[in-house]
């Protein structure tokens, strides 16, 4: 068992009980069961229990560890992660913070295995000057977050970390910023990405804050519901249409009186009448959203919003838009599509009144992961990052103080639970709140232990000028920032330069054109030919002659009654498939169970006769017929059923490639194949389809060799030999 700080009474209970015998002396403890040798090993770091509110219980951890007893616990203090003056800054700060005689786990000190680069600096603190004595909170935070993106755009390019004992320059995937909450994480994003820095986020669960995910819902809104003017304004004012407020009034001006209602001004919906529309752009929008609208019934959502998507271009304009965080961007939009998938049934109104009401509620929900997510500075919470490592790691947004504990209490020790009742505090309630908020401040000292050991190369902690409350997060541990040397990014070197402005465009069309033709006059493009599927395109080469006659051959084979389908020609081809393979038998009595059986799992019911549905009788009889008309019967031991075919040609312009399965081919002494058959369930034949057997069968030939081809036509006993 990994991490097993992070476990709750109950699993223990759970694991014990596996990998235990009851005690002797009837004890219930789980805990006092004796450990079956060998059954159980457990890996886990109490230094590093976080996961109170998901209800790990370090106290229960610290149980089994003592239950197990000393003599089996092993200590492993070598790190492979961080640099040795990290650990030093480590073990010197948290020693005691993290002590047993503290009420914490007890500490255990690293023993670092990594030096560092010789006058490389491994631990630092960032100056952060606020004007005033006391600055609020915000103002805090985006001095905070202003000072950090100034940083990240020195330290990129500049700084040298270690990447598998090389020495490389830093990229923006090398940089984590951690935070111990999510509150105002928006202001660090928007301060990186004022600088052309790109973000990877999964800690501020800001989705529906986001400029696209906006602009879809209103997108969603106004095909979902025409009566949804304000949804389709904010779409057509909004950034994926781009129009003024000034071309929206113009357009709603020239749109006419609805003479049935001379008393009410005219309203521009997505039902407008188009020659009513006097601005092109607006009118191809209002064009594309009729055309999707009238498939909200009979579309699933997913299906009619990338449409949607596809049409508008939405996927280009996010990528023009968002120049340094387009992958995060994209990410958003297609973690939005995959979320509509489980409106299949509800529909699309459905889904665009839940994310109506997600984002006027700011549910916070985690935003899409980039697949660039290495080429973006990581920006995420402590508990999120535990178990991951960067090479620089600067801990942000501890100015603000953690929350209080309240309402319903919890207490551990005893399983039992107090809440007050109108405002009256039950008798216990007092004591348990006080327990919690130890153990919570206990944790929260745990939470800047696991921050601290995220980095490899470099840490970086804020240093602030202004005075913080002593509640603050950046209070709860001693780190003794007044002694730690300053880094200061203007030392670093020059800063990271901001993506160039896009060169206007001087293509023109006549050029567009040129470019375009020499395209496709150099393109090699691929076709497939599938013979197997009847396709009607032409074969890759001129066909040899298989049937020298086919109308005579037509006019030979008889009519039968028996009613075809696709169904019954499925069956015949998988008996004789696999009577040829030996997992059927051949007799007629075994067909005809198999047959019944290949009914029922297509869901088709049997017939007693064949004129009016498939029976399986029939099917047993044809197929025993089949393989006993003497010239299969010879064949029989050297044929292999289910042959796939592969092949290519190229006419100049094309690459042909041919795809195909024969449905058996028999091989002579040398392995090689000599002849191919196949078996065709047709109750009717015509010159029509022997002309398009007569191409499969020929590129079968052609493309395996064989001198010789079968066709037998299973439902009336006829062989066409070639």
């Amino acid at each position: 068992v990994d991490e097993f700080q992070d476990t709750d009474p109950l699993q223990i209970d759970i694991l014990w009980r596996l990998c235990g015998e009851p005690p002797k002396d009837g004890n219930p403890n789980p805990l006092a069961r004796i450990l079956r040798a060998g059954a159980l090993f457990l890996v886990g770091d109490s230094k590093q229990a976080i996961y109170r509110f998901r209800g790990a219980d370090v106290n229960a951890y610290l149980g089994a560890r003592e239950a197990i007893g000393k003599a089996a616990v092993l200590e492993i203090v070598a790190n492979f992660r961080s640099v040795e003056p990290i650990l030093t800054f480590v073990n010197d700060k948290f020693a005691n913070p993290l002590s047993s005689t503290v009420g914490q786990p007890g500490f255990t000190a690293l023993a670092a295995t990594r030096k560092a680069d010789k006058d490389a600096l491994a631990v630092a603190a960032l100056d952060i000057t606020v004007e005033g004595d006391k600055p609020g909170a915000d103002r805090l935070r985006d001095a905070e977050a202003d000072r950090v993106a100034e940083l990240c755009t020195r330290l990129v390019g500049n700084l040298q970390v270690r990447d598998r004992d090389k020495l490389r320059a830093c990229r923006f995937g090398d940089i984590a910023l951690l935070a111990p909450v999510g509150t105002d994480l928006w202001r660090f994003e928007e301060a990186l990405e004022q600088r052309g820095i790109p973000v990877s986020t999964q800690a501020g669960k800001g989705f529906f804050r986001r400029q696209e995910i906006q602009d879809l819902i209103a997108l969603t809104r106004a095909i979902a519901d025409a009566r949804d003017t304000l949804a389709l304004g904010a779409l057509l004012r909004g950034p994926l249409v781009g129009l003024s407020e000034s071309e929206l009034l113009d357009i709603a001006e020239g749109i006419p009186v609805d003479p049935r209602r001379p008393d009410r001004l005219p309203n521009l919906t997505i039902w407008t009448e188009l020659e009513h529309v006097n601005h092109e752009l607006a009118r191809r929008v209002i064009e594309i959203l009729q055309s999707l609208a009238k498939g909200v019934r009979s579309t699933t959502p997913y299906m009619l919003l990338a449409n949607a998507i596809s049409l508008l271009d939405v996927r280009s304009q996010l990528r023009q838009r968002f120049r340094a965080s387009a992958d995060r961007a994209l990410a958003n939009l297609d973690l939005f599509l995959e979320t509509s998938r489980a409106y299949d049934v509800r529909g699309l109104r459905a889904f665009a009144r839940d994310m109506r009401a997600n984002w006027e509620e700011q549910v916070r929900q985690v935003e899409g992961r980039p697949d660039a997510e290495e080429q973006s500075v990581t920006l995420i919470t402590i508990h999120a990052a535990k178990g991951l490592e960067w090479p620089v790691v600067i801990p942000i947004n501890m100015t603000g103080a953690p929350k209080s504990e309240s309402g319903l209490m919890h207490d551990r020790r005893s399983g039992e639970f107090s809440i007050p009742a109108l405002d009256i505090e039950p008798a216990g309630y007092a004591a348990i709140k006080s327990w919690n908020e130890t153990e919570l401040a206990r944790e929260r000292v745990r939470l800047w232990y696991v921050a601290a050991t995220r980095a490899r190369d470099l840490l970086v902690l804020p240093r602030h000028t202004a005075k913080l409350s002593d509640k603050s997060w950046a209070r709860i541990v001693d780190l003794g920032l007044a002694a730690l040397a300053a880094i200061n990014p203007a030392d670093l070197g020059a800063e990271m330069s901001l993506p160039a402005s896009p060169a206007e465009n001087t293509q023109t069309r006549a050029l567009f054109v040129d470019e375009a033709k020499k395209i496709s006059d150099s393109a090699i493009t691929i076709q497939w030919h599938r013979p197997s599927l009847h396709e009607a395109d032409a074969p890759p080469s001129e066909p040899v002659p298989v049937f020298s006659e086919p109308d005579s051959v037509e006019a030979a084979i008889p009519v039968v009654e028996i009613a075809g389908s696709a169904a019954r020609g499925t069956i015949l081809h998988k008996l004789i498939e696999e009577v040829l393979t030996g997992e059927t038998q051949d007799t007629a009595m075994e067909l005809e169970r198999r047959a019944t059986e290949l009914l029922v799992q297509l869901a088709l019911q049997p017939a007693a006769d064949p004129k009016f549905g498939i029976a399986p009788k029939e099917l047993a009889s044809t197929v025993v017929r089949t393989l006993n008309l003497p010239e299969i019967a010879a064949l029989r031991p050297r044929l292999v059923p289910e042959h796939t075919v592969f092949g290519g040609a190229s006419n100049g312009k094309a690459n042909i490639l041919v795809s195909g399965i024969a449905d058996a081919v028999a091989r002579d002494v040398n392995d090689k194949i000599d002849v191919i058959i196949d078996w065709k369930s047709d109750v009717e034949m015509n010159h029509l389809k022997l002309a398009a057997y007569r191409a499969q069968l020929n590129d079968y030939r052609q493309h395996l060799g064989a001198a010789r081809v079968i066709l037998v036509l299973m439902t009336s006993g006829e062989i066409l030999n070639a």
